[in-house]
């Protein structure tokens, strides 16, 4: 094993004094004669004068080996020459000592020179750090040698601080927090990596910016009483809860800020020292626990309110179950009276005729009008009762195929009309296919209905379709309408013209609504008066199961 005990420095010719008087002093503690004493010496000073004539930042390590049975001194000449060949001490040296070594490793460059030696005494622990006390405990012989021990104590002290800044630095850096120190006017003088790592800024830009960057607008004042030294000088310790935005994900998370001075023996303050970590979940649980009491207190309300809605809706399932009843009732019970009165007033008017003067006829002509218009409204209002979802039956339909059956049932009407129609393929859906016949039918009658006067009727009926839904576009080049009243054509009995226009109870629309919404669609229109319409059903192509 290798014991170092001694360090020269190789600077300039009055090194080459030291390096001989401690070669010497080894080669003596070490027992040798004073002939072997000095030819362990002249070999170290040849080596080094060389190193200090031609070499670089040299320097001269004294050491001692014991392996086994053999002892050995060791002096190993270390500096940045690329060539230790040229050296013209070495083949002199390699004569004096028992072993010579080379070796370079990156830029540095070592000679080792060994010298054999016969210490009766055992070379233990003890009898090493005697040695090295010794040298230690030297005199300075010479100003120089003084100023250069003070020197090289300096030095090993400075590389200790070092050693001793860089394990602080790798213990801040490996814990999982944010430390720094602040200097007496509140500035940045220090910070681990963490503080670079979430916030993205470097000592320098905090110090500028004042961490206003970093730090949330809402909490900005208070953590800037936490850096301005003038307000927490008498302080021991301040804390403060804050949002700093990390940079990755440009979130603000809470953090708590803590600051301590370090003073020195006299109680003068030397500098601030803090940390900063995360305490956003903890945040999270008291900001969550805290909405936790208001939404219980919210529950207990909605508790109490729910038997009520409970009740509410029973009632109102109730009313809607006998309104759907009523209407169909109501609408069975006056298809008799309603044909009754059409088929007395048609008969009266036909039979007796030419005994009833002008005026009867009219009376009895509005009368079979009135009572058609309330057949019409009757069978309409009856269709709409019937549209009830708990009655669909959801399965795949062929839209196009649909389309063409309800364009056979109107054949007569697209023929009186003289209306072209362009289909272009529609795919299959999960639909129920009675109502959807009835919407598209509704649609198509509507288009022929408004057809402008003096020109056929022309329905375009075009899909744009992708992975979830489908939209059906029914155009026409009818009369339109003004788009001021699209929010209130679907709904129940609102119409746009005058029975003497335009004959229609205003229930075919709220019917097609009703009907899409029971398949958990959307339509709507388009137009400008006297330039068509375009109605645009959207459909899903699956139906959700609920």
């Amino acid at each position: 094993m290798l014991h170092e005990l001694v360090r020269v420095t190789l600077n300039n010719e009055m090194d080459l004094v030291l390096v001989h008087r401690r070669s010497m002093k080894l080669a003596e503690m070490a027992g040798l004669s004073l002939s072997a004493q000095t030819t362990f010496a002249t070999a170290v000073s040849e080596v080094s004068r060389n190193t200090i004539e031609h070499g670089k930042n040299g320097c001269l390590v004294l050491c001692v080996s014991h392996v086994k049975n053999e002892k050995q001194l060791i002096a190993r000449i270390i500096d940045e020459t690329y060539d230790p060949a040229l050296n013209p001490g070495l083949e002199y040296a390699k004569r004096l000592v028992n072993k010579l070594n080379v070796s370079t490793a990156g830029d540095k460059t070592a000679i080792e020179l060994y010298f054999s030696f016969p210490l009766a005494d055992k070379l233990d622990a003890k009898k090493i750090d005697e040695w090295r006390r010794s040298f230690n405990s030297d005199e300075a012989i010479s100003p120089y040698e003084e100023i250069k021990r003070k020197n090289e104590q300096l030095q090993s002290l400075a590389e200790k601080l070092k050693e001793s800044e860089g394990q602080y630095k790798t213990l801040t850096n490996s814990l999982p927090i944010i430390i720094f120190s602040l200097g007496n006017s509140g500035e940045l003088i220090y910070a681990n990596k963490w503080l670079s790592m979430f916030t993205g800024k470097s000592i320098e830009e905090l110090n500028i910016s004042k961490w206003k960057d970093v730090v949330h607008a809402d909490d900005y004042d208070a953590f800037h009483l936490l850096m301005n030294p003038h307000v927490t000088s008498g302080a021991a310790a301040i804390k403060v809860q804050c949002r700093l935005k990390n940079v990755i994900e440009d979130q603000y998370y809470w953090h708590l800020a803590s600051l301590s001075p370090l003073k020195d023996e006299k109680g003068d303050l030397l500098y601030w020292i803090g940390f900063v970590v995360d305490i956003h979940a903890q945040k999270v649980v008291e900001n969550t626990l805290q909405i936790n009491k208001e939404l219980q207190l919210v529950r207990d309300q909605l508790k109490e309110h729910q038997l009520i809605l409970e009740d509410n809706i029973a009632q109102l399932n109730r009313s809607n179950k006998e309104l759907q009843q009523f209407a169909y009732i109501a609408s069975h019970d006056l298809q008799e009276p309603i044909r009754k009165i059409s088929y007395y007033s048609d008969y009266f008017l036909n039979k007796y005729r030419e005994s009833i003067d002008e005026k009867g006829k009219d009376y009895l002509h509005g009368m079979l009008s009135a009572s058609r218009r309330m057949r019409t409204l009757i069978n309409d209002l009856l269709a709409f009762s019937q549209v009830d979802k708990k009655a669909t039956t959801f399965k795949q339909v062929d839209l196009e195929n649909v389309f063409r059956e309800t364009l056979q049932d109107m054949e007569l009407n697209v023929r009186e009309k003289s209306a072209r129609i362009q289909l272009e393929p529609l795919p299959t859906i999960e639909a129920d296919e009675s109502m959807i016949r009835q919407l598209f039918g509704n649609i198509l009658s509507n288009s022929l209905k408004y057809a402008r006067e003096h020109e056929a009727p022309l329905i375009r009926i075009s899909c744009i379709a992708d992975k979830h839904t489908i939209e059906i576009a029914v155009a026409d080049n009818g009369i339109g309408f003004d788009e001021k009243y699209l929010p209130k054509m679907f709904t129940l009995f609102q119409r746009l013209h005058t029975n003497d226009q335009y004959k229609g109870t205003g229930l075919g629309l709220a019917i097609c609504q009703k009907i899409v919404d029971i398949h958990n669609g959307s339509i709507t229109a388009t137009s400008k008066e006297n330039e068509g319409a375009t109605f645009k059903i959207t459909l899903p192509v699956k139906q959700l199961s609920i």
